[in-house]
């Protein structure tokens, strides 16, 4: 009884465990910030991943002055995780303003979609990829870590 209930607590433990180097990411379904639908069944070069406000406005500012197409151009996204933020900030905020982007925001709005994901405070996620395993994650500040990241 005692080893059924041990090994029940680790199952658990890794189930809700954000995605380490070597696993095969599940392909992504979400919406970007026009509400249109995108389904990442392969996962791309580079997954930058956003959790706060201030790093996502590091993200979209440094997005902002690039040319269009630029993260297609270089096997990348942009996933930001506002599954935090009030439902009533979002809609009258956080959308109107992410509607004006020449690049596409695709949106963790599921809280428990976003556990999924490696994060530190303060910190852009980068993920890179090989088909839908994950070989490399990196936890970055600046606009030229991220030109870095992506370009490479």
């Amino acid at each position: 009884m005692k080893k059924t209930v041990v090994l029940l607590l680790a199952a658990l433990s890794l189930w809700g465990a954000p995605y380490k180097v070597g696993q095969s990411v599940m392909p992504l379904d979400l919406n970007d910030q026009f509400g249109k639908r995108y389904t990442l069944k392969a996962m791309p070069k580079t997954l930058i991943m956003a959790f706060e406000k201030g790093t996502g406005a590091t993200v979209n500012e440094y997005l902002a002055v690039q040319e269009k197409g630029y993260l297609a151009k270089n096997k990348a996204a942009f996933v930001a995780d506002i599954s935090q933020m009030p439902k009533f900030i979002t809609e009258s905020f956080a959308l109107p303003k992410m509607r004006k982007y020449n690049h596409t925001v695709l949106l963790i709005q599921d809280e428990e979609q976003g556990l999924n994901f490696p994060y530190q405070e303060d910190k852009i996620t980068v993920m890179k990829f090989r088909g839908n395993f994950l070989t490399k994650i990196d936890f970055i500040s600046t606009p030229e870590e991220l030109k870095k990241a992506i370009e490479q």
